[in-house]
């Protein structure tokens, strides 16, 4: 018996190779549930830090950090604030369009030597103040307690106001006339 001839095509006569498809990546569950859950608070806080057409990809890549380290981060006490710290920091890292005015804009709250928590401060201004997210949506995005949100919104604005540093509002003065003993 002789061999079969060759069929493989002349060097001319060949086509591009097609590529494979791509592997399908399952992703946990739970991730999937935690990021549709979340997915448009965080998209809304990229639109807020970078152009319209770089949101979905800055916000990609901080997903992407978030799902590689998804084993380590549901192992925490409070996953959501982990993935929240990864997320708000990518997403501020890549900052560089329409998001500077924002920042501009809530500067004086990183700025303030007597904040304890600027970066929650921040957030919650950007998610509820900025974005109009409720409260408790803010607060379930970023991890934290509906109270703790409050605080920092409330803090913010009060160090916001010119004047307000150090200073009680004048309705929570103590007036000298109620202090003095009545006859």
């Amino acid at each position: 018996m002789t061999p079969a001839p060759s069929r493989a095509p002349a060097r001319g006569d060949r086509r591009p190779a097609t590529p494979a498809a791509p592997p399908a990546v399952a992703l946990p569950p739970a991730f999937e549930a935690f990021y549709a859950l979340h997915c448009a608070c965080y998209l809304g806080y990229a639109l807020a830090h970078v152009a319209e057409s770089a949101a979905p990809r800055v916000l990609g890549e901080a997903m992407g950090e978030v799902v590689i380290r998804w084993a380590d981060i549901v192992r925490r006490p409070n996953p959501a604030a982990c993935a929240w710290t990864l997320v708000s920091t990518r997403i501020r890292q890549r900052g560089g369009g329409p998001g500077h005015d924002l920042e501009d804009l809530a500067l004086r709250h990183l700025e303030q030597t007597a904040l304890r928590h600027p970066a929650l401060e921040y957030d919650a201004f950007v998610l509820h103040d900025v974005l109009g997210h409720s409260v408790e949506d803010a607060a379930e995005a970023m991890g934290q307690e509906v109270s703790r949100v409050r605080y920092a919104l409330a803090a913010g604005r009060g160090r916001a106001r010119p004047g307000a540093v150090g200073h009680p509002p004048a309705s929570r003065l103590p007036d000298p006339a109620r202090n003095t003993p009545q006859e």
